[in-house]
């Protein structure tokens, strides 16, 4: 079912409410790829309905900027996936001229990934949704660490209703986490993509053996990184809880990293929340690389 206006998805949501049904959401902008499917599928089998918004949020873009999207080939996706429901908006829906608010969580969002990052607009626009939809669970990848830590924040300052679920990063096997903006970068690049996970995940095996001192581990996780055709912006460690650069390694943590090619910033994170985590790695889940091209 799609429903393409806020008015319509309301109402759907309404009748789903009046009959006592628990409801899983994904917030999307669109460009739905097999991390959104993991997500979607956690959502349907953990709910009695799984509802997916699919809006390109004006306030994440780039000033004057658009995202590529095929609503719907994005559709097909959710539906195949086991959605209920696909919500769709625009901007003059979203964004009417008297539009005014935003979520404020200091300097937090400025932290992990810089300004190009958007994350206060990211989480301004998950916490929306969730405010329209009234979830009982809704869903983030870890992927998007910076977005699922503050948007649980959020939630919980909030008081609102709702539970936040994180499911593990989704990563072609070679390790590269999967994202809409790979959708421009070769399989000779993705496999070349792949050395900043490796370099990721060599400092959580440094520090599940004893070391502590990020700015070693920082440089010796640098020195893994051979790149050809990328260009590395940075690998940092940071506190999960205020996303501040840690000068010894304490639980939990974020080991954190981005590349750029193309002009596009490509991110990759492990999230460490606690001692299994460190000495087991990640749950990631693992799928085939794309066809060569």
């Amino acid at each position: 079912m799609h429903l393409a206006c806020l008015s319509a998805g309301k109402a759907f949501i309404r009748e789903v409410a009046r009959t006592g049904q628990t409801i899983g959401t994904v917030h999307t902008l669109g460009a739905l790829h097999l991390g959104h499917a993991e997500l979607i599928k956690r959502a349907a089998s953990e709910n009695d309905v799984a509802i997916v918004t699919v809006y390109p949020n004006k306030i994440q873009l780039r000033p004057g900027g658009s995202y590529d999207f095929n609503l719907d080939e994005d559709i097909g996706l959710a539906l195949r996936s086991g959605a209920t429901a696909v919500i769709s908006s625009n901007d003059t829906e979203m964004f009417p001229p008297s539009y005014r608010t935003f979520i404020s969580q200091g300097d937090c969002h400025l932290r992990l990934g810089g300004r190009d990052a958007y994350l206060k607009e990211a989480v301004t626009g998950a916490v929306r949704w969730i405010c329209y939809a009234r979830p009982t669970r809704s869903y983030f990848g870890l992927k998007d660490i910076g977005q699922a830590i503050l948007v649980k924040r959020a939630v919980a300052d909030l008081l609102l209703d709702c539970e936040i679920r994180f499911v593990p990063t989704v990563r072609y096997k070679n390790g590269v986490s999967i994202s809409s903006r790979l959708r421009r970068f070769s399989r000779s690049e993705l496999d070349e993509l792949s050395c900043l996970f490796t370099a990721l995940n060599h400092s959580r095996k440094e520090i599940a053996h004893g070391a502590s001192k990020v700015k070693d581990l920082v440089a010796s996780a640098t020195s893994q990184i051979k790149f050809r055709h990328f260009k590395l912006d940075f690998v940092r460690i940071v506190g999960a809880d205020n996303f501040e650069d840690l000068e010894q390694v304490k639980l939990p943590f974020i080991i954190f990293g981005a590349a750029t090619a193309h002009g596009l910033r490509i991110f990759d994170n492990i999230y460490v929340p606690d001692q299994d985590t460190l000495m087991k790695g990640p749950s990631d889940i693992w799928i085939d690389l794309p066809e060569q091209s």
